[in-house]
């Protein structure tokens, strides 16, 4: 059986025990077909480090409409009994402490990844050139999710993130962070560097001695930036070197990661935010053990192409292919065919194709 069936198993155990009505969590009320759950919360997910963007499948874990099939547990909130609600408000979704780490490492230095470090406990100090602490909002659900630099996509955080040289993330020598029956330790720092040379802007991340659930996550992940607002054209390209996750056992699989993102956008002459246009985005990220064991990866098969025209008609890709691995099982995600109306997506696990839809 393999490992996402084995999951599957486990979360309906605990959907009883917690007292979910399994109603609507492989809902088919919107014409779905229904899917294992943990594999939809893996293409969710991997779809979102993937692009960049913030979006919600139907029948997730997140899926807002799901919860509310969930009775009220002990401190009177609904959706208790979501076994994934370990990044809430992300709509990252992490079943396994191997994909907990994959996420920590893929969105480390994005917002995203900031807002996760904040919700877990860390202290995140911020510095300008001068060594002089500074500080920078993150808000909960708006603005930048799967990138820092936007392209301009989101000016007011660009300018902000322009002033700030270093950022330190520190969990010191353990952070617990506990939600009902879940428990996430992270430990060490993330050190994330800017500087900036004329419309060129660079990040480096890199990981000391950070761990979470056991896990080991190292590297040094490398973002160039540049942005042209005459044009409305800016690229971004991230690559990861010297990567390494050494899992709770001991075994040490090699991380690899390359992205690039495309912008051709229309900013607006006033408040200079983006009206329309596109942002590409092709990846390939592999965590691979030294005897060639596939723990997981992910690619575009044709570009990720995110209409920002669409706005919140249609979250996520409008297009694009992505296949995803993780352990034995393959799943491959079709998000469409470009316009803003059609939220269908298909989701083939393992050669079997489904529908499923992109929620508001």
């Amino acid at each position: 059986m393999n490992l996402i069936k084995m999951f599957l198993w486990c979360v309906a155990i605990f959907l009883l025990a917690a007292g979910c009505s399994t109603d609507g969590l492989n809902s088919d009320s919107n014409n779905d077909t229904s899917l294992d759950q943990t594999v939809v919360d893996l293409a969710q997910t991997s779809g979102q480090l993937a692009s960049g963007t913030s979006f919600e499948i139907v029948g997730s874990s997140s899926d807002s409409a799901a919860a509310i099939n969930c009775r009220p547990g002990p401190n009177g909130r609904r959706g208790n009994g979501r076994h994934n609600g370990i990044l809430d408000g992300l709509s990252l979704l992490a079943p396994t402490d191997e994909l907990l780490a994959i996420v920590d490492a893929e969105s480390a230095s994005d917002f995203r990844g900031l807002r996760i470090s904040k919700s877990g406990g860390a202290t995140i100090t911020n510095y300008n050139a001068a060594g002089e602490t500074v500080s920078l909002p993150i808000s909960a659900t708006d603005g930048p999710q799967g990138c820092s630099f936007s392209g301009h996509q989101f000016p007011v955080y660009d300018s902000l993130l322009a002033t700030i040289a270093k950022t330190v993330i520190d969990f010191g020598s353990g952070v617990t962070f506990r939600r009902d029956t879940v428990k996430i330790t992270r430990s060490g720092k993330i050190v994330i560097t800017r500087s900036v040379s004329g419309a060129t802007k660079t990040e480096v991340t890199t990981f000391d001695n950070y761990k979470v659930n056991g896990i080991g996550i190292a590297g040094t992940k490398t973002r160039v930036s540049t942005f042209d607002s005459s044009t409305g054209s800016g690229t971004s390209t991230t690559s990861v070197a010297d990567g390494k996750i050494t899992l709770a056992d001991g075994t040490v699989a090699t991380w690899t990661s390359e992205k690039s993102r495309v912008s051709d956008i229309t900013l607006d002459e006033t408040t200079l935010k983006p009206t329309s246009g596109t942002i590409t985005t092709t990846v390939d990220a592999k965590v691979v053990t030294t005897d060639g064991t596939v723990i997981y990866s992910h690619k575009t098969n044709a570009p990720l192409v995110e209409n920002v025209a669409c706005g919140n008609r249609r979250r996520g890709p409008v297009s694009g292919k992505l296949e995803t691995v993780y352990r034995t099982d393959t799943v491959q995600v079709d998000f469409g065919d470009g316009t803003c109306t059609n939220k269908t997506i298909t989701i083939t696990f393992n050669g079997v194709t489904s529908t499923k839809t992109i929620g508001e």
